[in-house]
């Protein structure tokens, strides 16, 4: 087996995070570390022996064992950094969002498909065991939840100290892409509304993103808890489904369940109850999502093929969030995608 090796772009909140994964992952190096900060070096030097760092990218850009580069940067930096890295020849994961405009985020993509470069989004709970035991149940299969009708999705927590993009760029790439992962079509329209107190950019956000099959998105982002929300509920045509990170149990499948109320007789005398039906906790594989996305890209580079979060998804997600930006800057006007 071939073994990749790779530079790292970044080192401040998540950097750490995606050093100890590349590190977890069998068949991958991780070789250089780059970053502007000279305390971020010597961390990095203190806690990955071995470990190459500079603040020079253009030194691991030019070191030709390097296959592929890794880049957990500030989101205004993405597009220069990722022209950068695929101009030298090297495959490329770029945290999420890919880019800050769908401009810059296709031309990336162009540019990978045009040196035939792997470009992999870090959209990390895509690869968790809960979003994919959900996945696995919709749809009209047997013991299915049937077609999507609509989500509803929710991430709070605090933001940056000095913010430099919204909170719609800051927290929502991740329940974007989880919408367009599993709503079965592309997204058609967005609707948003922003606000914010203290800070001259929106804090909190709500948007709608409505796709061509009907499905309907619901998502709201904010700065302004110190409670951690990481909530995506499903509800679909034969039960709903709820996925909470923060809980001992991550997703719950509930099945619809009796209703005497339905079709009861004016002769009826009992007590009119409802109620949930089979309530389903999944046993879910004890696995890293973050690891699990650093391996399948470090697979993708091996084989030559697309990461599950490709190209295509990244420039997606910056597309519905420009547009939900756009929108909320509007009052709230709908910006169509089509």
């Amino acid at each position: 087996m071939k073994e990749i090796v790779l530079a790292q772009v970044g080192c401040g909140y998540w950097g750490p995070n995606l050093m100890r994964s590349w590190r977890a992952v069998d068949g991958a190096r991780l070789k250089w570390l780059c970053d502007l900060k000279p305390g971020r070096l010597e961390w990095a030097r203190e806690n990955f022996p071995g470990l190459r760092a500079t603040a020079d990218l253009a030194e691991a850009l030019a070191d030709p064992e390097v296959d592929a580069v890794a880049v957990a940067t500030e989101p205004f930096t993405h597009h220069e950094l990722g022209r950068a890295v695929l101009a030298a020849g090297k495959h490329l994961f770029m945290e999420k969002p890919l880019a800050r405009s769908t401009a810059e985020a296709r031309d990336l993509a162009a540019r990978a498909a045009r040196a035939r470069r792997v470009l992999g989004v870090g959209h990390v709970y895509l690869y968790h065991p809960a979003v994919a035991a959900l996945r696995a149940r919709l749809g009209s299969g047997r013991g299915g939840l049937g077609r999507p009708l609509y989500f509803d999705l929710a991430r709070v927590n605090p933001g940056p100290p000095q913010p430099r993009h919204d909170v719609i760029w800051d927290l929502a790439p991740h329940e974007v892409s989880l919408a367009l992962d599993l709503a079965g079509a592309p997204a058609v329209a967005v609707r948003g509304t922003g606000l914010h107190w203290s800070l001259k950019v929106d804090e909190a956000a709500f948007f709608e993103i409505r796709f061509r099959n009907g499905v309907l998105a619901r998502v709201h982002a904010s700065w302004r808890s110190h409670r951690k929300i990481r909530r995506l509920d499903a509800y679909c045509e034969r039960g709903a489904a709820f996925f909470d990170e923060t809980a001992a149990e991550p997703l719950t499948i509930v099945r619809p369940g009796a209703d005497n109320r339905v079709g009861a007789k004016s002769s009826f005398k009992g007590k009119f109850s409802y109620g949930a039906g089979v309530v389903e906790t999944p046993t879910l594989e004890k696995a890293s999502p973050l690891e699990r996305e650093c391996a399948d890209f470090v697979a993708a580079v091996r084989r030559g093929r697309a990461p599950r979060s490709d190209a295509a998804l990244g420039v997606a997600v910056v597309r519905v969030l420009e547009a939900a930006a756009r929108s909320a800057a509007a009052g709230g006007r709908e910006v169509r995608l089509t």
